[in-house]
């Protein structure tokens, strides 16, 4: 049947269905929907969720070109401005401003921040950080010019706030918004925070300095990410709902006071150590993490039902003086970001000793896809390392699933082909491609799942396109 004679049904849908719909686009999507048709002109007006990202409108391209990026941002700008005039008494909920070198536009970005307050908006991120900046050591303490208005201090509708690269900023101001639940500051100094975290449920840091606390503790708080933060050596954190930990960056001493006895998702990434120049005491990096899991997980009285764990990680556990001092984990669900050098290969096995009732397995391949390779990393040869006939209680009893994200059919076959022999509940094996691999490997890779299906009657092997 001819297309053209099919039906438009989504033009038959009232307008409020509409703007329901193009919501869950992303706020750039959303302004592109106004070229369709003269009715769908200003259908975007109506959106109650607004996200000016200079990273949506500034192309890599441009933003490397100084001529061509004056002249963006200043279409930028003026696009904004021409929003804002437009919306009228639009009701608002979200409303978001992501622009770097704020210098030139202080008195646009004031008018936008106090429109969103005179919109009473429940959800507000104000971020004007440089997307060249790659640690804070990278931030111009001289680049954050942006102050908070008292007006956002005050703004009683809050339930979500985001601010990013602002001088001046105290979080103990925001401790008497009762509506207030989520936060996630970055890219500036940060301190006097305890008092704002009595009522927040979810806290996330990234790249801030100055931290004047040595404690983080919410009664209410259920999800905490900290990523890359200039701590002090320590951090006690008393947290008795938290749900979801996510820690990134180098090794602290935590200390654990009221936790979950049941943790849904802990997540620890340590790939900032790899980049760091200077010598690294192996041994004393694994004893630290070994002594972290045991802590966190309060020496297997504590559970983190998903646990994803970094290459750092699986390369220094091995290495503590005593490893074998490992608890065991009563984690169900094992998350391996690897790049499957021998390196890791002890830790794998060290983890899947210490994990006996995993249920699933995934091995996150991390780029560069992992290629097979004769070489050995002390004594251990990547080709036979697999081949070994040595089982776990996991293997025997528990684990039913296996998941391998950026499958090429190159050295994680080994892995694989090591887990379908062992394992003896083996359900499933989920292989997911990269969405970029050309066709000639894409082939290369389907033949290789293929062996590994017929060499398995009993499991099922499952190839899927990310």
């Amino acid at each position: 049947m001819d297309s053209s004679a099919q039906p438009d049904r989504l033009s038959d849908l009232p307008d409020v269905l509409l703007v329901l719909i193009i919501s869950c686009l992303s706020f750039k999507q959303c302004v592109q929907t106004s070229l369709l048709s003269k009715r769908w002109g200003s259908l975007h007006l109506e959106r109650r969720n607004v996200s000016f990202k200079e990273s949506d409108f500034l192309s890599p391209s441009v933003f490397a070109d100084p001529i061509r990026r004056v002249l963006a941002r200043t279409a930028f700008v003026g696009y904004m401005r021409r929003w804002v005039a437009r919306m009228g008494d639009q009701p608002m909920d979200t409303f978001g401003i992501s622009i770097s070198d704020p210098q030139t536009y202080l008195d646009v970005i004031e008018s936008l921040i106090a429109f969103a307050v005179q919109k009473r908006v429940k959800s507000l991120v104000l971020d004007f950080s440089n997307p060249a900046w790659r640690t804070f050591h990278n931030v111009n303490r001289e680049e954050l010019v942006v102050k908070i208005p008292q007006s956002v201090y005050d703004l009683t509708t809050l339930e979500s706030l985001k601010v990013c690269a602002c001088d001046d900023f105290d979080p103990s101001r925001l401790s008497n918004l009762e509506k207030l639940k989520s936060v996630s500051f970055g890219w500036m100094e940060l301190t006097n925070i305890q008092p704002l975290l009595k009522r927040l449920e979810t806290l996330t840091m990234h790249d801030c300095w100055g931290l004047d606390f040595e404690r983080i503790s919410g009664d209410m708080i259920r999800e905490l990410a900290i990523k890359d933060c200039d701590f002090f050596l320590t951090c006690i954190l008393d947290l008795p709902r938290v749900d979801i930990f996510k820690y990134s960056g180098d090794i602290l001493c935590f200390e654990f006071d009221r936790m979950n006895a049941v943790i849904s998702e802990v997540d620890l990434d340590f790939q900032v150590l790899e980049t760091e120049p200077g010598d690294h005491n192996e041994a004393t990096e694994g004893g630290m993490l070994c002594q972290l899991l045991n802590n966190l997980l309060d020496n297997g009285r504590r559970c983190a039902t998903t646990l994803t764990v970094c290459p750092f990680l699986l390369k220094r556990i091995p290495l503590a003086v005593s490893p074998h001092l490992l608890r065991r984990m009563r984690t169900k669900h094992l998350v391996l970001k690897t790049k499957l050098h021998p390196e890791e290969f002890n830790g794998i096995r060290l983890l899947l000793i210490n994990c006996p009732n995993l249920e699933t397995l995934t091995l996150d391949l991390l780029p560069p896809s992992p290629t097979a390779t004769a070489s050995s990393y002390a004594g251990i040869d990547p080709q036979t390392y697999w081949m070994q006939n040595i089982s776990y209680k996991c293997l025997r009893e528990t684990l039913t699933t296996v998941v391998v994200k950026n499958f090429t059919g190159g050295a994680e076959l080994n892995l694989v082909k090591y887990l379908l022999r062992s394992s003896c509940h083996l359900e499933k094996v989920e292989l997911y491609m990269p969405f970029d691999l050309d066709d000639s490997r894409k082939m290369f890779a389907s033949a290789r799942s293929e062996m590994l299906q017929r060499s398995s009657e009993n499991v099922r092997v499952c190839v899927h396109n990310s």
